[in-house]
């Protein structure tokens, strides 16, 4: 099949259109920004030792898995590029860099799916089942998950030999269009991954968002203390923001799958959105839980200017945390489930 392979690609021409230019330009745009994003969160969480909650922990993991996605996509863009050119076609005829992108690609984005229902699952045990060690306990078998899962489908794609891309237009390397069942094979390698973390996500998130609402509307009509309903506002904003951003920026690329797969349709917009949604994840988060939260950007403001960190403001946010975790649980034993794994990314 490699030989056949060689022998097409040694006999195509291919040229990029205005398209495949714009829709390569805001992929590698959209993917360099999440790697900094992702390692802008895994740098936050290795050099301030205060910052490292459990919760964070399993963002450093999605975050990860995140750039890693986005690190796969900008070589997807280098292959095409030697696709289209003529200095690099090597890389292009050897078929080789063609499936190490496209299994760098499936491990990542399933791991990234998987990782995005751990948290959504440890969320559900700590706030509402009152597990607050859920996330701690379960840590190695959550490894298990996202890890060896992800890997096995990937070596499983890798050695049957169904990697290949569409040799009619700019496509990059997924699923041979000639392989038996691909629509099988698309699912199998992200696409009912992808759809399955929608489903679940929306579930899960709204079921704490609900909780956390519920609770906060009964403790705050007795207390009228501002603080506490400012600090649960933004905590339960910036959670009912985890499964919108995650679709807004994903849905495209199901969007066009399904599209392409059932109505042969594909619009340029489409293409677009995208090249910048599949591969801005690891970029959003850093926005969301690191740019817009106050405890992690003092922090990394009294680092770069070398100062202190604001001990009022940091005790100011810290009772802000103590108080929005009482107003969403009736007891101080069960403090700490907040804390753990939810209202801990949010402050």
């Amino acid at each position: 099949m490699l030989q056949r392979n060689q022998k097409v690609m040694s006999n195509t021409t291919f040229q990029f259109t205005t398209r495949d230019e714009i829709y390569a330009i805001l992929t590698v745009c959209s993917s360099s920004l999440s790697i900094f994003g992702g390692v802008g969160i895994i740098i936050i969480y290795v050099y301030f030792k205060d910052l490292r909650t459990c919760g964070r922990k399993l963002l450093v993991y999605l975050s990860l898995m995140d750039a890693l996605t986005a690190f796969g996509n900008i070589l997807g863009v280098v292959w095409l590029l030697c696709r289209a050119g003529t200095t690099c076609c090597s890389v292009y005829e050897s078929m080789e860099f063609c499936r190490l992108h496209a299994s760098l690609t499936i491990f990542s984005s399933i791991s990234s799916f998987l990782w995005m229902v751990i948290i959504g699952v440890s969320l559900l045990k700590s706030i509402i089942w009152n597990m607050p060690s859920f996330a701690r306990r379960y840590m190695k078998v959550f490894y298990i998950i996202a890890w060896p899962i992800p890997g096995l489908v990937a070596v499983v794609t890798l050695s049957l030999g169904v990697i290949g891309y569409d040799k009619n237009i700019a496509s990059w390397c997924w699923i041979d269009p000639d392989t038996p069942a691909i629509l099988f094979w698309q699912f199998f390698t992200g696409k009912a991954w992808e759809m399955s973390t929608y489903l679940l996500t929306i579930v899960m998130y709204s079921v704490v968002r609900g909780f956390l609402f519920k609770h906060a509307n009964k403790s705050l009509a007795v207390s009228k203390k501002k603080s506490r309903k400012a600090a649960l506002q933004e905590a339960n904003l910036k959670l009912t923001f985890v499964p919108v951003v995650f679709i807004v920026l994903r849905v495209w690329g199901t969007l066009r799958f399904l599209l392409g797969s059932l109505a042969h349709y594909d619009a340029p917009w489409i293409s677009y959105l995208q090249g910048v949604g599949d591969s801005s994840q690891g970029f959003a988060n850093f926005i969301l839980y690191c740019a817009l939260t106050d405890k992690v950007r003092e922090r990394v403001f009294a680092a770069i200017f070398l100062r202190k960190p604001n001990h009022h403001s940091t005790g100011d946010n810290s009772r802000r945390l103590r108080a929005s975790t009482v107003e969403t649980q009736p007891s101080s034993h069960e403090v700490t489930r907040t804390e753990e794994v939810g209202v801990s990314f949010y402050h």
